[in-house]
């Protein structure tokens, strides 16, 4: 017989149980996916990960899709680096059909200097470069960008702050400022986790402040992989008048690479 005293301690037992550790994945705001605010924690070191995304426009001015390809590993303790090809395509005004390219190719490097303590935050920085394109969408000249990002812990809230500077061409729309703010929270027993976040870019030489706000989920579906969904909108283009939503796709998947990580060597016995 099930003594009622055994039955309350099972019960919180399983309340209070905890994804396993190989499952934390599900809490990492990586770039894109599904929002533009990432955190301050790289890839553990030799750690592989491969991400697809793809991101759906809906605008009065016209629709468009855009695709991300990123692979990016530990490189060393502490540091990531990462490879991203994006490509798109846009539909024109009516009866002009679409355009297609590659947007860019992207290379990143971040590096965290330390972990969040009770009295610090965790503190990365991060530079991107970027590539001409080829298509209609192609960029035209270089980029690059460097961002500093902060993550710290309430509870079990995270908050994200990204800033940083970007300088690309003319023909790209020019050098401009980026600032972002962002929350991430799990959720449940499955792991997942619900994030948001603002997103400006402010241009240096031209043009208004583009501004999104993005609501959405990642679910770590295995040890291994995480799919992510999100909605987003330009504010800025509500307040000129163009109705405006996107969507956000995404899959990502850990891995590692056989011969990388050390492995101690064993002595024979003798007996």
């Amino acid at each position: 017989m099930i003594r009622p005293r055994a039955l309350i301690v099972a019960l919180a037992a399983f309340g209070s149980v905890s994804p396993l550790t190989a499952q934390e994945d599900f809490r990492s705001a990586d770039l894109g996916r599904p929002i533009l605010v990432e955190d301050a924690f790289p890839l553990k070191l030799y750690e592989w990960e491969f991400e697809l995304g793809m991101r759906g426009n809906l605008a009065e001015e016209g629709s468009g899709l855009e695709g991300v390809a990123e692979l990016k590993t530990g490189l060393f303790l502490n540091g990531q680096w990462g490879l991203e090809i994006e490509a798109g395509t846009e539909q024109q005004e009516e009866g002009s059909g679409a355009v297609t390219g590659i947007e860019a190719a992207r290379l990143h490097l971040l590096y965290s200097f330390n972990r969040e303590t009770l009295g610090l935050p965790a503190f990365a920085t991060r530079i991107d470069f970027a590539t001409p394109g080829t298509g209609t969408l192609g960029n035209e000249g270089w980029g690059v960008g460097l961002k500093g990002i902060i993550t710290r812990s309430f509870g079990r809230v995270r908050i994200h702050a990204n800033g940083g500077y970007f300088a690309a061409s003319l023909d790209d729309g020019g050098d401009y400022w980026r600032l972002g703010l962002a929350f991430d929270y799990p959720i449940g027993l499955f792991s997942k986790a619900i994030m948001g976040d603002i997103y400006t870019e402010l241009p240096v030489n031209r043009g208004r402040a583009r501004v999104w706000a993005e609501l959405g989920m990642r679910w770590q579906v295995s040890n291994i992989s995480v799919v992510d969904f999100g909605i987003a909108t330009r504010l800025d283009e509500w307040e000129a008048g163009n109705a405006n939503a996107e969507v956000i796709l995404g899959f990502s998947r850990v891995f590692g690479l056989s011969g990388q990580v050390p492995v101690p060597k064993v002595e024979p016995r003798i007996d």
